[in-house]
C-alpha cells in the first residue's frame, strides 16, 4: 500500500467522524454532561466495539472521581439516583433491550447513545444522544464506535470544566 493511499483513508475516516458529530444536539450534550455530574453512580452498558467506547469512558470516569457501578452487559445494585449509559449503534440489541426495560422499571435515568433515534431501545431511554453513522465507507459500524468514542472524550473535558477538575488531579487517581 503506498503512502497516499494510507493516508487518503485516513483522511476520509477523519472526514467522516467530523460529519458523525456534527449533528449531535448541544442541548442534549449539556444534558447528558449534568446527568452524569449529578448521578450517584454511572452504570455503562454496550456490546462489542460499542463496550469498547464504553469502557474507555467509564475509566475517565473514575479518574474524575465519579463512581462508576459494574460494567459491561448489565448493571448491578442501582438506585433512582444513578444513571445508565447504553451505547448501541443499531439500536435493536436484544439483550440490550430487556435491560432497559429493567433499568425503567427502577425509575433510574436511562440515557442512550444510538445510531438511530428511531430504534427500540431510544424509544424507552430518557434521553437519546443519536450519531448519525449509517453511512460509511468503513466496514461494519466502525463509523458509529470511532465517533462514540470521540464523543465521550468530549463528554469527559466538558465534565473536568463543570467539576473544575484539572488533569493534574486526573492522574492522581489514575492506575
Amino acid at each position: 500500500m503506498k503512502q497516499t493511499d494510507k493516508t487518503n483513508k485516513t483522511n476520509l475516516i477523519l472526514k467522516e467522524i467530523k460529519k458523525a458529530l456534527s449533528g449531535i444536539s448541544k442541548r442534549k450534550t449539556k444534558k447528558l454532561v449534568n446527568e452524569i455530574a449529578k448521578a450517584n453512580e454511572v452504570n455503562v452498558i454496550g456490546h462489542g466495539r460499542s463496550w469498547h467506547a464504553g469502557k474507555s469512558f467509564a475509566m475517565r470516569l473514575t479518574h474524575l472521581g465519579l463512581d462508576v457501578g459494574r460494567l459491561g452487559k448489565k448493571p448491578g445494585k442501582t438506585s433512582n439516583k444513578d444513571l445508565t449509559l447504553i451505547i448501541s449503534g443499531s439500536g435493536e440489541s436484544k439483550d440490550i433491550l430487556k435491560l432497559v426495560k429493567s433499568v425503567k422499571k427502577g425509575k433510574i435515568v436511562c440515557i442512550t447513545m444510538t445510531g438511530s433515534d428511531d430504534s427500540s431501545i431510544a424509544k424507552k431511554a430518557d434521553l437519546v444522544i443519536e450519531i448519525k453513522a449509517r453511512r460509511s465507507k468503513q466496514p461494519l459500524r466502525s463509523l458509529f464506535e470511532q465517533s462514540a468514542l470521540i464523543y465521550l472524550d468530549s463528554i469527559v473535558m466538558l465534565l473536568m470544566e463543570k467539576m473544575n477538575i484539572s488533569e493534574k488531579e486526573m492522574w492522581k487517581r489514575h492506575d
